[in-house]
């Protein structure tokens, strides 16, 4: 049975909040005879505390369906300071360790312990990539980089970090290196295929985010009518990270615009902007906020709403290297879209029709956007939820990106 050790450390499970890429494609390829070890980090991203330890432990290992599962401690952190890094460089310590007790050190006395036959590591944790890439060395087995997010011009572009800092220059040859050695690359947004080429990546291969098909099921419209008042509003779900990159001052202040509109916007997750974002809309009765819930309850919920609204800053590279989960999993509820991600992600909106775009930072544009859909006929609204699940089925779909990365792992046997 071939062996794989997949590593991200923000990877989650149905029961948690976040993306469950990760779970998915292990799931399926122990369905496809895969023997697979999944090393992830137990403090949540979205909700910012530990799940699974207890106190005083440093790792605990599940199977869940057939999957090996290690959660290994890291040091916590609230809001993206020192931290944040401090975080990133705990896990990249913790997985040295693991790796060399448990694969090296422990081989010489149980024979029974094996090497993987394939590494794969998800980044945006360069770090733990290039560890990973190092043991991929060691081992002499094919080392596969799959890129979430592309740092450091994340950091560039977002945080307004100089290219000439100490920390940029170590990253980004830590980057290039990585793209270089690795075997093979994947990405997950069609814009980042030239990026990582031009960077030294020999073979590229995209894979989306995307929903379980089975699971994110088409689901009507929960008004039927489409005759919208202030005992019926026009609900409009925003899911995911509060942080400074998602830009919700932006939708508050065009929640300000169409405050007398039967219109309500619902917040749920958890970020550093939370609060501020919380007591910057006290005099708004048309936003709600609510706690983060698992990846397992967002069917149900995404279902229970009339649109779907993503919103990013206006950074460069969110036009081209970015692959919303919360959009596709719209998608495949068949549920319209607002969307204020300039470049790839407003131009497919468009280019099918499954709703409504803004640029960022526009928040009159925003509004204006959403009193289109509004307004929209619920016969024109169902057409977009229509296109949106055809694409889901035919791009998105986790079946087709599972698929996929049995096919591309089969290749490195």
């Amino acid at each position: 049975m071939p062996k794989v050790w997949l590593i991200n450390q923000f990877a989650n499970t149905p029961d948690l909040p976040g993306h469950t890429r990760q779970y998915e494609i292990a799931k399926y390829l122990v369905q496809r005879g895969w023997d697979i070890e999944v090393f992830t980090s137990d403090f949540n991203l979205s909700e910012r505390c530990y799940t699974k330890l207890k106190k005083f432990q440093f790792k605990k290992t599940q199977i869940l369906n057939g999957i090996k599962w290690n959660w290994l401690w890291v040091t916590p952190y609230k809001r993206n300071n020192w931290k944040r890094y401090l975080n990133l460089l705990s896990f990249c310590l913790h997985l040295m360790f693991i790796f060399f007790s448990k694969r090296i050190f422990l081989k010489m006395f149980k024979k029974n312990i094996s090497n993987p036959d394939i590494i794969l590591a998800s980044s945006p944790q360069l770090p733990a990539a290039f560890i990973c890439m190092l043991f991929s060395k060691i081992f002499k087995k094919p080392f596969l980089l799959e890129v979430r997010d592309l740092w450091p011009q994340v950091l560039i572009d977002q945080s307004n970090s100089k290219e000439s800092s100490f920390l940029i220059k170590l990253l980004t040859k830590m980057e290039k290196i990585l793209y270089k050695e690795a075997d093979h690359v994947i990405v997950l947004s069609y814009g980042c295929i030239n990026y990582v080429k031009k960077r030294g990546a020999r073979k590229v291969t995209f894979l989306p985010n995307g929903p379980d098909i089975n699971v994110f099921k088409k689901a009507d419209l929960p008004n039927h009518i489409g005759s919208f008042d202030e005992q019926n509003p026009f609900k409009i779900l925003y899911s995911g990270a509060h942080g400074e990159s998602n830009n919700l001052s932006n939708v508050l202040e065009a929640a300000k615009l169409i405050k007398n509109k039967p219109v309500t916007i619902t917040f749920i997750g958890n970020g550093p902007e939370k609060e501020n974002l919380i007591n910057q809309s006290k005099s708004l009765k048309n936003v709600f906020f609510k706690d983060p819930v698992s990846k397992s309850k967002m069917p149900i919920i995404i279902s229970e709403f009339d649109a779907i609204l993503v919103s990013l800053k206006d950074i460069p590279l969110f036009k081209y290297g970015v692959s919303p989960n919360k959009l596709y999993d719209a998608y495949a509820i068949g549920r319209p879209v607002i969307s204020t991600i300039s470049g790839d992600i407003n131009n497919e909106i468009e280019k099918f029709n499954l709703g409504f775009t803004a640029p960022p930072n526009d928040p009159k544009a925003l509004a204006n956007a959403i009193i289109k859909l509004l307004n929209t006929s619920i016969k024109d609204r169902i057409c977009m939820g229509n296109r949106a699940r055809l694409l889901a089925e035919n791009k998105y779909s986790r079946q087709i990106v599972n698929k996929g990365f049995n096919n591309l792992l089969r290749g490195y046997l």
